[in-house]
């Protein structure tokens, strides 16, 4: 039988925060922080901490049906199209070529969404991210996780994160989501599926996300292999055709095998499948432009850009929370920029086709 602590720290949907957390993510910040002031060149463009590559923003539609009356919570209660903006990325603090392995993420933020938001200061924005990326779960489990690797990677010690002298400290799994993610060989970002790997609210319950390509890898455009492959195959496939994703969700079931504090944990979809709410239309479209360049430079991405019905879950995200907004207001501040949420007006270097 089952423990009375065990079952309170494994409650569905309920988080756990460790001793001690809000130093340790207040430690990262500053890693964050400081990496981003050292590197930084006056009059240089003052690059994202993560994700620094954007292979192309694209304009798109979330399209969210009639749903029963489980999944009509926050942006899904109502059948309605949310205008959004998709910044699709390489994982990399680096400028580097698309042949170099590396994450592949998309960034998806709608617009025109009614309701105060979770982050104070930005409540009155009109806008929800989600983030996902090309593995089912992270290389970390924990906002100390998080604050190690960083910590690790900014020495040069990487290695010394997944293998510690005692071998029953290893971090393999850790270790095994990260190089399923870089290792994948991708021709198209349009082609392949994206992951939350970490979970959120929706409602009084906890889900992960998934993005699935409605058609088969073979309908997707793809090109020569080069340092903007990746750009180039959208570019090429957007310039005559459209493409879809259905939006996923995964609802927690077994608080023991889908834990919310391990972002390293894959939930397997044997255990708890994924039910399609949502569907991601992206027209046809060019929208490979300087003018649409810049605008995707300035804008920023967070998991806190929330409805409270979908906020992030787990020490992950609320690591996330701190480090995502410190270094927006920081890169803003370099460049010389105003922070501030897009609206429908916003209308950039993109020109729809169909």
């Amino acid at each position: 039988m089952q423990s009375n602590s065990f079952t309170n720290r494994f409650a569905a949907g309920l988080e756990n925060p460790p001793p001690g957390e809000e130093q340790i993510i207040q430690r990262t910040v500053e890693l964050f922080e400081n990496k981003l002031r050292a590197s930084h060149q006056p009059g240089a463009l003052a690059l994202r901490g993560q994700h620094a590559k954007t292979v192309g923003l694209l304009k798109a539609e979330f399209i969210v049906p009639e749903l029963p009356d489980e999944f009509r919570v926050g942006v899904f209660k109502t059948a309605r199209t949310y205008p959004a903006w998709i910044r699709i990325s390489n994982g990399s603090e680096k400028i580097q070529s698309d042949t170099k392995p590396d994450v592949r993420a998309v960034a998806i933020k709608l617009l025109d969404v009614p309701g105060e938001k979770v982050l104070e200061e930005q409540k009155d924005a009109t806008t929800q991210d989600f983030i996902l990326a090309n593995s089912p779960a992270l290389f970390a489990r924990t906002a100390a996780d998080i604050c190690e690797f960083t910590q690790r990677a900014t020495s040069g010690g990487l290695p010394g994160y997944f293998f510690k002298l005692n071998p029953c400290k290893w971090r393999l799994r850790e270790l095994g989501n990260l190089l399923g993610s870089v290792l994948a060989r991708v021709s198209n970002p349009l082609a392949i599926a994206y992951w939350s790997q970490t979970p959120y609210a929706f409602g009084q319950r906890a889900v992960k996300y998934k993005l699935v390509p409605r058609s088969p890898k073979s309908a997707y455009a793809s090109a020569k292999r080069g340092s903007n492959h990746l750009r180039q195959a959208m570019v090429d496939h957007l310039a005559d055709r459209a493409a879809a994703f259905d939006f996923m969700v995964q609802f927690q079931v077994d608080p023991g095998k889908q834990p919310v504090e391990d972002a390293a944990r894959h939930w397997k979809e044997k255990q708890a499948p994924f039910v399609k709410v949502a569907t991601v239309n992206i027209p046809s479209q060019s929208f490979d432009s300087p003018e649409q360049d810049r605008f995707a430079e300035h804008l920023s991405y967070n998991p806190w850009h929330s409805l409270p019905e979908h906020r992030p879950l787990g020490g992950v995200n609320r690591a996330r929370r701190a480090a995502y907004l410190a270094i927006s207001k920081l890169r803003h501040e370099l460049n010389g920029e105003e922070r501030k949420e897009p609206g429908p007006e916003d209308h950039p270097g993109v020109n729809l086709k169909g």
